[in-house]
């Protein structure tokens, strides 16, 4: 047999050996996707059906995108620089890079990242004179993100607008798309619908590419939106050779626009097509398959399938009970502890469904000593200090980019405040230039002072220095870049003349902290100088496109002895030992926002699917009793607890008290009343008060900004104190803090 082909079972090789025409690889989780895909990849080469420039294969991190590529490269023994294997976001801007001219933008165009795209649209809101608070910049940038993913276009959802809302979005949408072009640049969505655009729209350069990639591949197919299927539709060419890899019970992120139609239609937006099943699971137990395959089975619509291990039991899933979100980090942590005395620090990780959730695990785990990280918190990139040379590079690279000429000129700090800023930014107004073009022009800069003028001309002095290194002082040919200075010593010698350590030293948190600042820019050396040893031409236009498509995921380090915290959405594709999912309760996982709408119970269906099913051996689930979310402190257990086959469970309970479903307290062992006739836990003193019912003004019908319309049942105590239960349309009953629900009656 070849022995490309020794180690697969059955459905890899018949993924693997049927190259032509449309493929459907529904790939269950664990079940060697990633190999699959790899080696179809190397098969196709080494049966010479394909030169590595015909074939192209897209994922959704620049880490898969890497693993991939490497793992090709150890299957043939050889170098495959001209093999196409990115994400999606990198293809589209190697692509416009290439043909730049084609959507009227020079080669050097900027590409904005989310933080770039916020203070553009800040400003857009400020020039409209808008209210920031009806229209703040994040929410804007959402919209934007969410039109430009339908491959709208400023003047499209403009001629749609109505209404007050509608209207000024699109008034700031099309400023924002003006103020884009005249920088050059592009923000994240624009990759993918300028590409899509200009295939569609140019038969030329879309023959082109379809005749250059015979075979498309797509990992994570589950997870695309409405423009990446159809940057898809528009490379595969008559060929029709493309294979998608994904499952449907994955599908996670409908709150960014992936379509899981996309996935579901597939025989019928590529007739003709053939669909394989891997549904053997080299990752975790058949107890752990089982406990996720009852809950996702809940969903309607799926395709069926039974994932089998490779080894068949496994310990029972163990369901954790607590009293609050404080006694659920400290038993969870508690269980961690013991834990480690068996499995490596860097196997065991904590999923919450929301970010806020980790401060009470980060309190425990300090308690303990354990060392931890959280994955998803400020990205090495957003860093201040980073924010600040990256912003120094950009303009370097295009000095039509305002944003960050903005950045970069008021650090470090030269005398060049923001009242010279406001000023030159009329004067660029005036004459409708750029911000850097209206301070090299020392004639028009007079009317901002002789002194601010004299630091404007000295930066950009300096600027225009660098630009000739990097040879990006005019536009891009390759006669003109052939001589310029590779990006990490363009850095190294940035840092040093604009004099980032000097500035950095005087940070006002004190020597250590500006120790640990300047520690983040020599690690953002070490990136370039990587990136140089790597790359046959290190330009600046390059890095800086390779950067501004980074992740967290795509810097989390598998390697350091420490447990790992994330939201569920962040753990896609990576897998542990063992697996704590917390917060199981109704409200929180799932959201509240999910108990009305089918299609989004559904996703968070399947992200308990994708949480569950991160876990090799151990996985433990863990709900509190009462938790201070929204006024409320009562809370149900997840209904996805109930959905799992109770033989797979072990129930670890450890509440001090049991509320029935009439509002009657039972103790528990290990609970006692106190003198005020309140449940106080025994092993911490903490004390919950729940005290017999007195009913009073039930029936009134009340409005809950979160939960909705409700009836009042009861009402337990007064003033500070008084604690109100009401039972939510489509939510339950809620015990609410009257104190903090700000409850409006409306019957």
């Amino acid at each position: 047999m070849n022995r490309l082909l020794e180690n697969l079972n059955p459905a890899q090789l018949e993924a693997v050996t049927t190259t032509e025409g449309p493929l459907l690889i529904v790939a269950g989780a664990g079940s060697g996707k990633t190999r699959a895909l790899t080696t179809r990849v190397a098969y196709l080469l080494e049966q010479r059906l394909a030169e590595p420039h015909e074939i192209i294969a897209v994922t959704f991190t620049n880490k898969a995108a890497r693993e991939m590529r490497e793992r090709v490269r150890s299957m043939l023994g050889v170098d495959l620089n001209t093999l196409t294997i990115s994400t999606f976001h990198s293809f589209c801007a190697r692509l416009l890079r290439i043909e730049a001219e084609a959507i009227g933008y020079p080669r050097n165009f900027v590409i904005y990242d989310s933080d770039d795209s916020k203070q553009l649209m800040k400003r857009c809101v400020l020039e409209l004179g808008l209210s920031g608070n009806q229209f703040g910049a994040p929410a804007l940038c959402r919209k934007v993100s969410n039109i430009k993913n339908t491959l709208q276009s400023a003047e499209e959802y403009a001629a749609k607008a109505d209404g007050y809302f509608d209207t000024r979005t699109a008034q700031a949408f099309t400023l924002y798309e003006r103020r884009l072009k005249g920088a050059a640049a592009l923000d994240f969505d624009d990759l993918i619908l300028k590409s899509v655009r200009m295939l569609e729209e140019n038969g030329p350069i879309r023959k082109k590419y379809q005749r250059r990639f015979k075979y498309v591949m797509v990992d994570e197919y589950q997870d695309t939106n409405h423009s990446q299927y159809r940057l898809l539709k528009a490379l595969t060419g008559p060929l029709n050779n493309i294979c998608v890899v994904g499952d449907e019970d994955q599908s996670i992120y409908g709150w960014r626009g992936a379509d899981i139609r996309n996935i579901r239609d597939f025989e019928k937006d590529f007739p003709g097509g053939k669909i394989v099943t891997l549904d053997q699971n080299y990752r975790s137990t058949q107890t752990i398959l089982d406990a996720a395959g009852s809950v996702i089975a809940n969903n309607s619509g799926r395709k069926d399938k039974h994932l089998k291990a490779s080894a068949p039991g496994g310990e029972q899933i163990r369901l954790l009970l607590t009293d609050t979100a404080e006694h659920e980090a400290e038993s969870v942590v508690g269980i961690i502890d013991r834990l480690r005395a068996s499995i490596s620090l860097k196997e065991i990780v904590t999923l919450y469904r929301t970010s806020a959730q980790s401060r009470s695990f980060e309190n425990a785990l300090i308690k303990h000593k354990i060392p931890y990280h959280i994955v998803g918190g400020a990205s090495f990139y957003q860093l201040k200090e980073i924010k600040d040379l990256i912003a120094y590079l950009k303009l370097i690279d295009n000095v039509r980019d305002d944003v960050s000429f903005e950045r970069a000129i008021k650090f470090p700090k030269r005398g060049f405040g923001d009242s010279s800023l406001e000023k030159l930014k009329a004067l660029a107004a005036e004459s409708d230039r750029p911000l850097f073009a209206a301070a090299e022009d020392g004639e028009a800069l007079r009317p901002i002072g002789p002194r601010p003028a004299k630091i404007a001309a000295g930066f950009v002095s300096m600027i225009n220095e660098f630009r000739l290194r990097a040879g990006t002082l005019t536009a891009h040919t390759s006669e003109e870049n052939s001589h310029h200075a590779p990006v990490d010593i363009l850095i190294q010698e940035l840092v040093e003349q604009a004099g980032f350590e000097k500035e950095i030293a005087k940070d006002p948190e004190g020597e250590i902290k500006a120790q640990a600042r300047m520690d983040n820019v020599d690690e953002f050396v070490a990136a370039a100088i990587e990136f140089a040893k790597n790359e046959a031409d290190p330009s600046l236009t390059l890095f800086l496109q390779e950067i501004s498509l980074y992740t967290s995921v795509d810097t989390y380090r598998e390697i350091d002895e420490k447990v790992t915290m994330m939201t569920i959405h962040a753990a896609k594709g990576l897998e542990f030992d063992a697996v704590f999912i917390v917060g199981l309760e109704e409200g929180l996982f799932p959201l509240v926002k999910a108990m009305d709408d089918p299609h989004e119970m559904e996703e968070e269906r399947r992200l308990f699917y994708v949480a569950a099913t991160r876990a090799r051996r151990l996985l433990t689930l863990s709900a509190a009793q009462n938790r201070f979310r929204y006024g409320a402190s009562e809370s149900a257990q997840s209904r996805f607890i109930s959905e799992i086959t109770p033989e797979l469970i072990d129930k670890d309970d450890r509440r001090s008290y049991v509320r029935s479903n009439y509002g009657r307290t039972s103790l528990r062992p290990g609970g006692r009343w106190n003198k005020s006739g309140a449940v106080e836990e025994k092993s911490s003193g903490v004390v919950y008060e729940y005290e017999e019912e007195e009913v009073m003004q039930s029936g009134r019908i009340v409005q809950h900004r979160v939960f909705g319309r409700g009836k009042v049942l009861s009402v337990d105590g007064r003033g500070e104190a008084m604690k109100i239960n009401v039972q939510f349309t489509g939510i339950g009953k809620k015990t609410l803090i009257a104190k903090y629900a700000k409850l409006k009656v409306v019957g």
